[in-house]
């Protein structure tokens, strides 16, 4: 070989070399990019996951029910939501057309918005429930104390008007029966009076029901009430083919008065029997502890109440019944009321009802 081709190959070979070299480098270089482009994207894979998870954990933190939806299938829906049942609420929603609103979920109350995602993801939009349930009971009971009161005081005030002219009456109607009169117009009299009386009469029960009650207060235990009492309740169920179930999960001691409580509890267990008239069903009494409170919850399967019926039970002279007076409600929640407690009922027509009655566990 010539010995200008010799140095040609030999110098191809060296720049080869040197190619090859500057490859292998890159390589090494490229690869540890590589490599640390590889571990930068996985902690940011981390970061995501973390921030992921934050997200969520905040999601299912908020105290309403959040949704995300197509219109058609939830995509996403944190704990909350999933608890509220909203899948059954996208149907209504769906239908309405609105942006906002309310509404009624069995005995539930819930607020609502919705707005449309605008991050180019179609048609999908977030929905936010919030649960205004208890917001929607304390709001009815102070609406019905304000009504309650009202009532209870032109009553009270009518009640005051009449018993004055028929005091006049009485006597006037006393001093004729002294008179010289035929036996048939002393009679007369007789029944006149009589009808005086009686009117007075309700008129005083009246004004005792109006007036505050007066509370003998003991420290007991409300299970011991409450199962005594419907030991005596038993046998008027019975002989109706209505039995009494109790469940007693709180047994501390509370203050309360013991003979009024007693009465409370007889009046729903008996508006419970007349309510499952011909249906040998089952009364089902449960006492366990809310809160501060100690609850009372009597459930029947009886024929249930409509929302009108329910706004008005507690008024005085309101009754369904053919013969009732209108008053025994009236007194159980001014007796509820002066021991610093509430009553909730919870009805569905045809489907029995339920009152829930909060008595505080110390002393008002």
């Amino acid at each position: 070989m010539p010995a200008v081709q010799a140095k040609l190959l030999e110098n191809a070979f060296q720049e080869f070399a040197k190619a090859s070299d500057s490859i292998i480098n890159y390589y090494g270089v490229l690869e540890s990019q590589i490599r640390q482009l590889k571990k930068e994207v996985e902690e940011k894979n981390t970061e995501l996951e973390k921030a992921r998870g934050y997200l969520y954990n905040i999601l299912n933190s908020l105290p309403v029910g959040v949704v995300v939806t197509n219109k058609t299938n939830v995509i996403f829906a944190n704990k909350n939501a999933e608890e509220l049942g909203s899948e059954g609420f996208l149907e209504k929603l769906n239908n309405c057309g609105q942006k906002f609103g309310e509404l009624k979920n069995g005995t539930g109350h819930y607020r609502w918005k919705r707005e449309r995602i605008v991050n180019g993801s179609g048609s999908n939009e977030v929905i936010v429930f919030e649960d205004v349930t208890e917001f929607e009971r304390m709001k009815d009971r102070l609406e019905r104390d304000e009504r309650l009161m009202a009532m209870g005081e032109m009553a009270a005030r009518m009640a005051h008007e009449i018993k004055n002219p028929l005091g006049s009456m009485e006597l006037f109607l006393s001093m004729l029966i002294n008179a010289k009169l035929r036996r048939q117009d002393k009679k007369y009299i007789d029944y006149v009076l009589f009808g005086v009386k009686t009117i007075d009469r309700i008129i005083n029960n009246l004004l005792s029901y109006t007036k505050p009650k007066t509370l003998a207060l003991t420290e007991m235990r409300l299970s011991h009430v409450v199962k005594e009492t419907l030991d005596f309740m038993s046998l008027s169920a019975q002989s109706r083919g209505i039995s009494l179930e109790v469940d007693a999960r709180f047994g501390d001691t509370s203050f309360f008065d013991p003979d009024l409580i007693k009465l409370v509890i007889m009046n729903f267990i008996s508006n419970a029997i007349d309510a499952m008239e011909g249906i040998n069903g089952t009364i089902k009494v449960e006492l366990k502890e809310e809160g501060k409170y100690a609850a009372i919850v009597i459930s029947d399967n009886g024929i249930g109440m409509s929302e009108e019926l329910q706004k008005n039970i507690f008024n005085p002279f309101f009754t369904t019944k053919d013969k009732g007076v209108g008053l025994g409600l009236y007194i159980v929640y001014n007796i509820i009321k002066a021991h610093g407690g509430y009553i909730e009922v919870e009805s569905v027509e045809g489907s029995g009802s339920s009152f829930s009655i909060y008595i505080p566990k110390d002393s008002p």
